[in-house]
């Protein structure tokens, strides 16, 4: 935002020695940032007024003409195109060396054949409007050589102040409100702003009263229109000119410049319609898909969250952001209907992000200005309009339509708290002078209990407790004086997230230890990826802004991303093993609707570890193998899991070859091979295996489970024998152990060492060799001890799984 030093100037008298630099580092330091300070004649720095002396046609082209250009200090030749072009004209000129505002950089050059030592410029060209039919002729006051700036009065500084730094202060969007901060900042008396707003008498009577409805009084809570008569749309005064266009605004005419005058002037957007298009206004919401061409001549298509000013029927105007075509201002209008309103500042914000639509009055009412600005801003209107239109009636009533209970906020501010909060004392006397300086209203001055009044057009957005007023004090007090002093605080060593070092446990191992390589995925999956694993999507939470749609869905297993992390991967000639740790979602109980969307309610997150190998091999008991050992190194090693049939298997599995995983009597997850179809879907071209452990139900068993110690180790030998026993292929190798383990104490260990299922089997068969460790903690054991146990142990197995010894 731009802001004018000299019109800073109307409402606080800034002394000679505050110089505009001063300003803008106060500004800064206590309120908001100001990017630059710009003097206003360097815009049209080495350009000068120089006067036409001769015009001779081009012999080279038939629309370019030479001119000699007197500019006192020597005589130009310069080609210029302009239509308009005379002898004896006092024209603007840019010397060599010169850049117009539009970033055109003057250089000596050659035309057609002819040397051009500079440009005669148009009023476009100057920045001074849209005008480009020829170039801008200047009055009879302007003296040769004189520079440019000079002949406009150009004497003001303009100000850059940062917009991000007003976000949440809707005062600031004027210079009235940048004005009010510099009294307080620099201790200098502020003009009221009622001394520049003039005395009217409005119509009291029903013929004279608009028709005006306000259907969503929540969107638009406060309305004011009147209408005014004798209007002449013409030019605007020199200084009314030279004011917008020092703040970077181009006049367009009288009306249009008051109206964008009074917005940079006190904050508050006014809008005028052509009264002769338009008998009554309704603001209503936009009906769906409803269109207006607005000013910039383009086509808007609206929603129903959209608030729009009518006639009753036909849209005029999008409110709050732009106006219509079909109801501006023009040359022939003679009466307007002036509007000053104040809309919901949410509402203005998305239909302006929507629409891609930002102008100046969006841009403060999306901030949430205050209410009482509208009456403001148009008697400050109606004031300034008496100079370009001094026969201007008002034939309406004042319409105010006010559905705001404006209620002063109050705040109590304990002085003992607020040097508690600083860290220091500030005198009382110092405080409440701040807050008075910056139009807060003070009581029981005396008490140590201020009660502090909050003024309107800080109250909408801005200050609403007594941090917010702490705030404010410090500022103008001024950070750089509150002395640093460390504190005296006690510390101690945050608590451990066992669940966190678990986790990073987890990946050292796999990735140190296993050599396997972790992936991050993102959580979302495509329903085209999950038909091709087989798996229902409407299950699956939808998104309802995904990013694109391949990622509409939130996922609900790592594993589809860890198969496409193989496929993008498989080239590499060598094994493949991938690990990701990451939250899965899920429906929240009782909330998944159609199409999968979750109903407004936040989805129930689980944390899993998932791991991936591919390439040649048996690497279903690779991935056994992996996960055997991670979780030894994590429980405790005489802890071993327990791979066991999958009832449920995932449509992409292997049903033959998949098994869910048990330890301490908790299922933890599965491990399982990808089945031919989802191979081919996915076009894979390694075999692949995969498992997923739910990493919460994980941390779970660990962090309860009894550490791993070191035990004296027995003193008495181990007797060692083996025994096959030849059992049905569904005998599962789980069940079979575990009777072999539990049937003797003396039975320490059982290991397999074999499997044969061949010719010399019958088909349904399957060998199973295993070495059995015999140890006794009180005596070394003897072989007819040992024999006795066995000879039990085979006719147990014999009658429970039908096992026999293998005799070949």
């Amino acid at each position: 935002m731009y802001i004018s030093y000299n019109w800073l100037k109307d409402f606080v008298k800034l002394p000679v020695k505050i110089k505009p630099e001063e300003i803008a580092a106060g500004l800064t330091k206590h309120t908001v940032e100001v990017e630059e300070t710009v003097k206003q004649a360097d815009r049209f720095d080495r350009i000068v007024v120089g006067k036409v002396l001769e015009v001779t046609k081009h012999p080279n082209a038939d629309r370019l003409r030479l001119t000699v250009v007197d500019i006192k200090k020597e005589k130009l030749n310069i080609v210029c195109g302009a239509p308009n072009v005379e002898p004896g004209q006092l024209v603007p000129v840019a010397l060599v060396g010169a850049t117009l505002p539009s970033g055109l950089e003057i250089k000596e050059s050659e035309i057609r054949g002819e040397k051009s030592q500079g440009m005669i410029c148009a009023e476009d060209e100057l920045g001074l409007g849209k005008n480009h039919e020829g170039i801008l002729v200047l009055g009879d006051q302007a003296k040769i050589g004189e520079p440019f700036a000079k002949y406009l009065a150009l004497d003001d500084t303009i100000l850059e102040v940062d917009n991000k730094s007003l976000s949440n202060r809707p005062d600031l969007w004027s210079h009235y409100g940048l004005a009010r901060e510099l009294s307080a900042i620099f201790d200098l008396n502020l003009k009221s702003f009622d001394k520049f707003l003039g005395e009217f008498i409005f119509l009291d009577d029903k013929e004279n009263k608009l028709d005006i409805k306000v259907e969503d009084k929540i969107l638009c809570p406060r309305y004011s229109v009147v209408k005014l008569d004798n209007i002449e749309v013409k030019e605007s005064p020199i200084w009314l000119k030279n004011r917008l266009m020092a703040v970077g605004q181009r006049p367009i005419n009288n009306i249009v410049d008051l109206t964008n005058y009074v917005i940079l002037e006190v904050g508050q957007p006014l809008h005028a319609f052509d009264a002769s298009k338009v008998k009554k206004l309704l603001v209503r919401r936009a009906a769906k898909n409803e269109a207006i061409e607005t000013l910039d001549e383009k086509e808007r298509v609206l929603t129903e969250d959209d608030l729009l000013i009518t006639d009753g029927k036909n849209p005029l105007a999008i409110a709050g952001i732009m106006g219509g075509k079909n109801s501006e201002i023009n040359p022939q209008s003679t009466s307007l209907v002036l509007e000053a309103a104040n809309f919901k500042a949410t509402a203005i914000r998305k239909t302006s992000q929507r629409l891609g639509l930002r102008s100046e009055s969006s841009m403060r009412f999306e901030k949430s200005l205050d209410p009482k600005l509208t009456i403001v801003g148009l008697t400050r209107f109606l004031t300034l309009l008496k100079e370009s239109c001094p026969n201007f009636r008002i034939s309406s009533s004042l319409i105010d339509i006010n559905s705001l209970e404006q209620k002063t906020l109050e705040i109590p501010l304990d002085l003992n708290w607020l040097t508690d909060k600083i860290g220091q004392e500030i005198a009382p006397a110092q405080v409440i002078n701040y807050l008075l300086k910056l139009g807060f209203g003070v009581e029981n001055k005396k008490e140590p209990i201020l009660k502090v009044l909050v003024p309107s057009w800080r109250a909408t957005k801005d200050v609403s407790a007594r941090e917010d007023l702490v705030e404010e004090i410090l500022r103008l007090y001024g950070y750089n004086n509150i002395i640093s002093k460390l504190p005296v605080q006690t510390l101690s060593l945050p608590e451990i997230n066992q669940e966190r070092v678990l986790e990073r446990k987890t990946k050292n191992l796999l990735a140190w230890k296993y050599t396997l390589t972790e992936s991050y995925n993102y959580s979302f999956v495509s329903d085209e990826q999950l038909k091709k694993l087989n798996l229902d999507f409407f299950k699956y939470l939808k998104l309802a802004n995904p990013l694109s749609d391949n990622q509409a869905r939130l996922r609900q297993s790592l594993i589809p991303g860890l198969i496409s992390n193989i496929k993008n991967n498989q080239q590499r000639p060598e094994e493949l093993g991938l690990f990701e740790i990451g939250n899965v979602f899920w429906p929240a109980p009782g909330n998944l609707k159609k199409e999968g969307i979750n109903g407004g309610v936040l989805p129930h997150q689980e944390k899993h570890l998932g791991l991936v190998v591919a390439g040649a091999g048996n690497l279903f008991n690779k991935l056994k193998g992996i996960i055997t050992s991670l979780l030894g190194n994590l429980i405790n090693y005489e802890i071993t899991p327990v791979f066991s049939a999958l009832e449920t298997v995932p449509g992409w599995a292997d049903k033959k070859i998949a098994a869910k995983i048990t330890i301490l009597d908790k299922e933890i997850g599965f491990v399982a091979n990808l089945n031919r179809e989802v191979m081919e879907n996915m076009n894979l071209k390694k075999a692949v295996t995969v498992a997923e452990i739910n990493f919460d139900v994980l941390a779970s068993v660990v962090l309860r489970s009894p550490s791993s110690c070191f035990q004296e180790g027995l003193k008495y030998p181990t007797l060692v024998r083996d025994l096959a026993f030849v059992v049905d292929q569904k005998i599962m190798y789980n069940d079979f152990v575990t009777e072999l383990l539990k049937f003797n104490p003396l039975i320490k260990s059982v290991e397999l060492f074999d499997v044969y299922s061949g010719d010399k089997l019958e088909r349904n068969q399957k060998s199973l060799a295993f070495h059995l460790v015999y140890q006794s903690e009180h005596k070394t054991l003897t072989a007819s001890e040992v024999d006795t146990i066995q000879t039990e142990l085979i006719k147990h197995v014999a009658k429970k799984f039908e096992a026999q010894i293998r005799n070949f």
